[in-house]
């Protein structure tokens, strides 16, 4: 029987954490180990965590890492306790029952794939697909998610298919990548690490498989303190775009940014400006966190 570990992300976002580790303690799966880090949460979560987990494994960063680094940590931990696959689970999610069921036997039987992707469904439309296979669109430079947004009636979503990336939000690697392609890159801090991290696997030889009986349920960038696409979500994603595409892809996608200008008023978009600028500075990692948020 394989070896699971499951690492969750927290940063200041306790009660979420706390529904998923209730849907987690509902897996029928015989070993597997729950491994939490703290990313420098502000706010007791880590109290809070201690007081309904106490035998919780629960690494504290002292700092925001970013979704990249306190996964790596994440990561070497479960490592470190032998666990032979590692799944990537965001704190704003719930899980079916039998999801390490799945996850582990996908891993049986295609023993080519390195890295595999669960299909995630829209928190709120629990009959709503957010994920079901994602790629990058190589005339816009964009990434996306295959399915998001249509029911779960198609049989093209019920199958299990070769995927260019799987979603970081719930994502399971054999823990022998590592040794071989290594962890995600800090530089992205978050937003297109794990889309980096599944085309160096790829390049390494697995191959990437996306696995629909693996069911999770996502709140959808609950970590964002302005929700999904506020200013941190577009300073992070148009930098990191941009140096996706230097490493993996024949040109930059500059043509699809030009109509930030024409929304500069907007300071959301006024974030993604800065975040183009901080790419051609060579400034990545935690960037310019600091100017739209206070940790």
């Amino acid at each position: 029987m394989l070896g699971f570990a499951l690492v969750l992300l927290n940063w200041n976002n306790a009660p979420d954490t706390l529904e998923c580790l209730a849907s987690i303690e509902k897996i029928d799966y015989p070993n597997f180990e729950v491994i939490v880090v703290d990313n420098g949460s502000t706010d007791g979560s880590v109290s809070l965590l201690r007081a309904a987990y106490p035998d919780l494994i629960l690494i504290e960063t002292g700092e925001n890492t970013g979704f990249a680094e306190g996964n790596n940590r994440g990561l070497l931990e479960a490592k470190k306790r032998g666990a032979d696959l590692i799944f990537l689970l965001n704190n704003d999610t719930v899980v079916a029952p039998n999801i390490l069921q799945e996850l582990a036997k996908a891993a049986k039987e295609h023993p080519e794939a390195g890295v595999f992707g669960a299909k995630i469904y829209f928190y709120d439309e629990p009959a709503t697909i957010w994920y079901a296979g994602g790629g990058v669109d190589p005339k816009t430079g964009r990434c996306y998610h295959v399915g998001c947004g249509f029911p779960d009636t198609k049989e093209k979503y019920k199958v299990p298919k070769e995927t260019e990336y799987a979603c970081g939000c719930a994502l399971f690697v054999r823990a022998e990548v590592l040794e071989s392609v290594g962890l995600l890159d800090p530089d992205f801090f978050l937003i297109w690490e794990e889309i980096d991290w599944c085309w160096r696997i790829r390049k390494a030889g697995y191959r990437c498989l996306f696995v629909p009986r693996a069911r999770v349920w996502h709140k959808i960038s609950a970590s964002f303190p302005e929700g999904n696409r506020g200013p941190i979500w577009n300073y992070f994603y148009y930098r990191n775009q941009l140096l996706f595409h230097k490493r993996h892809m024949k040109k930059l996608p500059l043509k699809e940014l030009a109509p930030l200008l024409a929304k500069i008023h907007k300071k959301e978009f006024q974030a993604g400006l800065f975040g183009i600028l901080d790419y051609f500075l060579g400034r990545f990692g935690k960037g310019r966190l600091s100017k739209f948020i206070q940790n």
